[in-house]
């Protein structure tokens, strides 16, 4: 990712930097500095935790229920899964809530990256971990993007046809399967990052429950690391399909999250892989519940 790094995100370690050095801007006071400002942000990202919570837990016992047969539609996945709450009394209302949450996660995750309250520090590691922490929110701005647009009617084809159709317009490109390719790594290794959280607890300074009991702690463990690590395999399998159309010109192969269920369940082996990376996005979902009421704004 390091020449990705060095060519592309160039210009937001330049942006994070300069905002830093502008504690007198007019715009950066109201979005970042004014205290009056920090209490609503913390409140959207914690009703941000609890959407994105709700939207996880669907998705893994939306997998379940297909495994099981008792479903016949393929809705796991983020955006599928809007398509169903649409179809419920009242789905417009709460599809509106869980946009307004994810647009608070994002403003949260854009605040936390430019004032640095866990201290990563401006240099090159410190400045990476804040971009990281930036770039996280793209994916729950697709989510919130695409939500939209199923709840005002202007979804033509489902997420999947629609990443389908660009790549094989992205393919016709000069060097654009290249392109495709390195977006295939980028998702890939976002994936890999989900498990440096598992093995590194990069988690941990983000939570307050330091006063629970061991017991509870444990169990908050064990929903962090079980999360994360489906999460990661999820994406590393969605960028790996992004590679093999890149490779082999086949925008077909692209696909989301119900795809990447449907990848890791081949054979025996692979039902019970499926199975238990459902609840372990069951377990993701839940773990952001828990963030929703013990998320801390400040390094403990």
């Amino acid at each position: 990712m390091n020449f990705y790094v060095r060519s592309n995100y160039y210009p937001l370690v330049y942006l994070l930097d300069e905002l830093k050095q502008l504690p007198k801007s007019r715009v950066f006071r109201l979005m970042v500095v004014n205290n009056n400002y920090k209490p609503v942000v913390k409140k959207l990202a914690r009703f941000g935790c609890f959407s994105i919570g709700t939207v996880y837990v669907l998705v893994g016992i939306m997998a379940l229920l297909s495994f099981l047969g008792e479903t016949a539609e393929d809705a796991a996945d983020e955006e599928r899964i809007m398509d169903r709450i649409m179809e419920i009394p009242l789905g417009e209302v709460i599809i509106g809530a869980l946009i307004i949450g994810l647009l608070g996660y994002i403003i949260w995750r854009v605040f936390e990256a430019i004032t640095d309250p866990y201290k990563f520090g401006n240099d090159a590691k410190g400045l990476a971990r804040r971009i990281g922490i930036a770039l996280s929110a793209s994916g729950y701005a697709l989510i919130a993007f695409s939500s939209a647009e199923i709840l005002f009617g202007e979804r033509q084809e489902n997420g999947e046809e629609e990443q389908q159709i660009m790549v094989a317009e992205v393919l016709n490109w000069t060097a654009g399967a290249w392109l495709v390719g390195a977006v295939g790594v980028i998702v890939g290794l976002a994936g890999l990052v989900q498990f440096k959280y598992v093995i590194q607890g990069d988690h941990n300074p983000r939570l307050a429950i330091e006063h629970l009991s061991d017991k509870k702690r444990s169990i908050i463990q064990f929903l962090a690391h079980t999360g994360y690590f489906a999460r990661g395999l999820i994406l590393l399998v969605i960028g790996y399909l992004i590679v093999y159309a890149a490779v082999q010109g086949e925008p077909g192969a692209v696909g989301d999250t119900d795809s990447a269920f449907d990848f890791i369940g081949g054979g025996v082996i692979g039902s019970v892989f499926l199975v238990l990376v459902a609840i372990g996005t069951i377990c993701y979902g839940a773990f952001m519940y828990v963030s929703a009421v013990y998320y801390s704004f400040r390094r403990g």
